[in-house]
């Protein structure tokens, strides 16, 4: 038992170290054999260490070297080349401000666009709604051209305010080379005030409609009778009234029609959805005065002037502002474009005067009020009148 107690006493040699810490996957032989040849023992009684068991360590050792080794090459082949994408999104962010700099450089540097800050740029400020529409072929039909341009004119101040060699219809009259019959109705309407004439209210019989209907009937005892029992029975609406009845339907190559802004002043509805032709509206009027003439005498042109830019002081005399002020039934931008509508939906010529003509910043220039036509007024609306059409005489 004592040597038995002496063989496992590991102390007493301390060179005997087997490494059991080695790889578990050793094969067989590498691991200490049961049979191995027992140790000779010292004088003193204990063994020689055993040679083997070195060996084992030896190899264990060289083992573990190996493997560590070939576990960094293993690593070093599976790191290979990482890319930092810290770097790469630092380089993207730098580009981006690079390229973001040069673009701001360029904008600032800019380019000649040539303007000149001292150009009269007024014509461009709005564009005019003018609307050409000549006749068609078979409106012509059937129809003698005598060779002499006459025009037969329709409206209120504009015409009536002067009828001499200054007025618009003798301008008009000179420039173009045409007979003019000037049957402009001072202080009349487009619209009606009642949707029925009524002997309370005379003055019906001059507005639009009933003065259109006078010249395709050929019929003129209204017109007369209203004439000598109104306020309109002055010089200048015998004179119209004269004019209109010495128009000849079948020598009348154009019907020109030009109202100031009376019907927005006197709050006169715009339209009625129910009645597009309704008398007592201002689209309706235009529109049913239109269709006549134009089923009467389908040869003659209708040409519709748009009224010019107009205000006015009220009675309390507050200045009205036509364009942004509406009493009731829309601004007086609303009735240009109500006018512009109702000539486009008849195929009819229309020239817009309130943009293209005088506008709002001309008025001090152009008109005497706020609405009524100056002498270079005047002047200015039969100029574009002509020239829009080409009717310049040669």
């Amino acid at each position: 038992m004592a040597d038995d107690k002496d063989y496992f006493n590991f102390d007493d040699d301390p060179d005997f170290i087997v490494d059991f810490d080695t790889d578990s996957s050793a094969s067989e032989s590498e691991k200490p054999s049961e049979s191995s040849p027992e140790r000779p023992r010292k004088s003193d009684g204990s063994r020689e260490p055993s040679r083997s068991s070195g060996s084992v360590r030896s190899r264990s050792h060289k083992n573990s070297k190996k493997k560590k080794k070939k576990k960094g090459k293993r690593s070093k082949k599976k790191n290979g080349f990482q890319p930092n994408l810290h770097l790469i999104f630092l380089g993207i962010a730098v580009l981006l401000i690079v390229f973001a700099i040069v673009r701001i450089v360029i904008w600032n540097m800019g380019e000649d666009s040539s303007y000149d800050p001292t150009a009269d740029t007024s014509q461009y400020d709005t564009e005019p709604l003018d609307y050409i529409q000549p006749l068609l072929p078979e409106q012509l039909e059937g129809h003698e051209d005598d060779g002499e341009t006459s025009i037969l004119v329709f409206g209120n101040s504009p015409f009536s305010d002067n009828q001499g060699s200054d007025g618009l219809a003798q301008l008009i009259s000179d420039q173009a080379g045409a007979t003019v019959y000037d049957a402009a109705f001072p202080g009349s309407y487009v619209s009606m005030k009642n949707s029925e004439y009524q002997e309370s209210y005379p003055q019906d019989a001059l507005s639009l409609y009933m003065v259109a209907a006078s010249f395709c009937n050929q019929n003129f005892d209204l017109l007369d009778h209203a004439v000598n029992n109104t306020s309109a029975g002055s010089e200048e609406a015998s004179t119209s009234l004269a004019a209109l009845k010495a128009a000849d339907p079948e020598k009348i190559d154009m019907l020109v029609i030009m109202y100031d802004i009376s019907d927005y002043i006197d709050e006169r509805p715009l339209y009625d959805d129910n009645n597009d032709k309704s008398l007592i509206t201002y689209q309706g009027a235009l529109n049913a005065a239109l269709s006549l003439v134009q089923e009467t005498y389908p040869y003659i042109r209708i040409v519709v002037l748009t009224n010019t830019y107009g205000d006015f002081t009220d009675e309390s005399g507050n200045l009205v502002v036509g364009g942004t002020t509406d009493l009731g039934n829309g601004t007086l931008v609303d009735y240009l474009l109500r006018e512009v509508d109702a000539a486009m939906a008849n195929g009819i010529t229309v020239i817009d005067n309130y943009y293209g003509t005088v506008n709002e910043d001309q008025k001090d220039e152009y008109l005497t009020d706020g609405y009524h036509l100056n002498q270079a007024g005047r002047e200015r609306v039969a100029q574009r009148f002509v020239q829009t059409l080409g009717l310049q005489k040669e």
